[in-house]
Parts: structure tokens; C-alpha cells; sequence
């Protein structure tokens, strides 16, 4: 029976989020600015988790600045986007990798939603997409970054790339570190069916490059701490992943 149960709610979510999700994208066509279109799915990701029934504990929200700021948290699921774009303001753009455009469907979605994509693998490319992010940081966006890059089944926290905390340093704005909990549990790597769990999204106050030692990896080494701090995973940052 408990089988039974897991697998009915399993479709049942997936059911409800195709739902609302094509609901999402046909108002896309009609939105007038990228805000608009963010708080569109804002609303429409807060339908899919009062439907299913799953609780949400933020804390920390008031550390959220008005001010242009750069957001990074740990990556742990598929979800941690749809999850944050409940939770925050419709000013926080996100970095992705650029290989996103090219999804059906995805693609148009991330498009709409003004997410910067990034080069993975062209390190020239790579340093133009950071300028560009960095040219949008001092205008009206904030920024999400995940700066482990990606996510795996096995519970820990990755190693940093400095890319986000670079682009902070350069242009003089904090980075807000935030702890994302249950949505491994939730829907972890190559496994498609969810699981019902309590999600909490731990919210720190900004670091500011002037109150840390080292510069960039002074703030990334902070973060990775207060990360590591809430969400009760293992370091993974010396183990290398193919």
C-alpha cells in the first residue's frame, strides 16, 4: 500500500504540474516586461505546491536587499529553480548553462524568463557571458547563480566555481547565500518520480567583499560554510566527480 501511494502521488504531482506549467507558458505570449513574466510563474509554481500539499519553510527572508545582489545556493535537484522562483522576488534573474536553449520547450521558457546562459566549454565564450551577466547586475536584475555547477544523487556540497563571486567583487554588490533542504529527498538525480518531504530555504544575511579576507574566495569560502551549516550534508569539496 505504501508503494501504491508513493506512485499515486508520484502522477498526481506530475499531473498537476503539467497542468499549471502550460497554463504558465500560454500566458507567456500576452506578458509585456520579463518581471511580468516571472511573477507569472511565481504564481503559478505557488499553485502547484499549495495543490500537492507541500510545506515550504523560508527563513531568513527579511536578509533579501531591494539593492542589486548576487544570490548563490547549493544545487541539489531539478527542482531548486521552480522552488526559489516561489520563494523570491521577481527582480532575481538566474544563470544556467547554455545548452538549455536547444530543449523544446525549455528552452523558451528560460528565454522568457530573461535567464542569462553561460558556456560551459568555450572559455572565451564563457568570459563574454560573465561580462554580459556582469553589465546586468548593476542594471535592475539580481542574480542567481548554483556555483557547484550541477547536482548529483549523492548527498554533499560541491565544489565552488568563483564565477559568482568574481562577478561581486567587480562590481561591488553582496552575495546572499542560500541553503535549499529537502529537495533532494524531493527528486534526486536520475529519478523521475517525487517523493512528499518537508522543504526549507534558509536565507543568509549578505557578504559584502569588504568584511571577508581573500577577496573572492573569501566570500565563496563563507558561503560554502553557512551553507554547509543548514543543511546537514557532507563536503564534498575535495571529491572529483566524472
Amino acid at each position: 500500500m505504501k508503494v501504491l501511494n508513493a506512485y499515486f502521488f508520484g502522477f498526481w504531482a506530475w499531473l498537476v504540474f503539467l497542468i499549471v506549467v502550460l497554463g504558465i507558458i500560454l500566458c507567456f505570449p500576452f506578458t509585456s516586461n520579463v518581471r511580468t513574466t516571472r511573477l507569472i510563474a511565481k504564481k503559478g509554481v505557488t499553485i502547484i505546491l499549495k495543490v500537492l500539499r507541500f510545506k515550504v519553510r523560508v527563513k531568513g527572508y527579511e536578509n533579501l536587499t531591494d539593492a542589486s545582489s548576487i544570490l548563490v545556493a547549493n544545487h541539489a535537484s531539478y527542482i531548486d529553480p521552480i522552488i526559489l522562483s516561489a520563494v523570491l522576488p521577481p527582480q532575481y534573474a538566474y544563470v544556467a548553462k547554455r545548452e538549455l536553449k536547444h530543449v523544446p520547450f525549455l528552452g523558451y521558457i528560460v528565454r522568457k524568463l530573461g535567464t542569462h546562459l553561460v558556456d560551459r566549454f568555450n572559455a572565451r565564450k564563457g568570459a563574454q557571458d560573465i561580462r554580459r551577466i556582469m553589465t546586468s547586475s548593476q542594471e535592475l536584475d539580481s542574480i542567481i547563480f548554483f556555483p557547484e555547477g550541477t547536482f548529483y544523487a549523492e548527498d554533499g556540497l560541491g565544489k565552488f566555481k568563483l564565477g559568482a563571486f568574481v562577478t561581486a567583487v567587480k562590481n561591488d554588490i553582496p552575495v546572499i547565500p542560500v541553503a535549499i533542504s529537502g529537495t533532494r529527498q524531493m527528486l534526486r538525480s536520475e529519478i523521475w518520480w517525487p517523493s512528499k518531504v518537508p522543504l526549507t530555504i534558509t536565507i543568509f544575511p549578505p557578504i559584502y567583499a569588504k568584511d571577508v579576507d581573500n577577496g573572492a574566495e573569501g566570500i565563496a569560502e563563507k558561503s560554502r560554510s553557512l551553507m554547509l551549516g543548514e543543511i546537514n550534508e557532507p563536503d564534498l569539496k575535495e571529491k572529483s566527480f566524472p
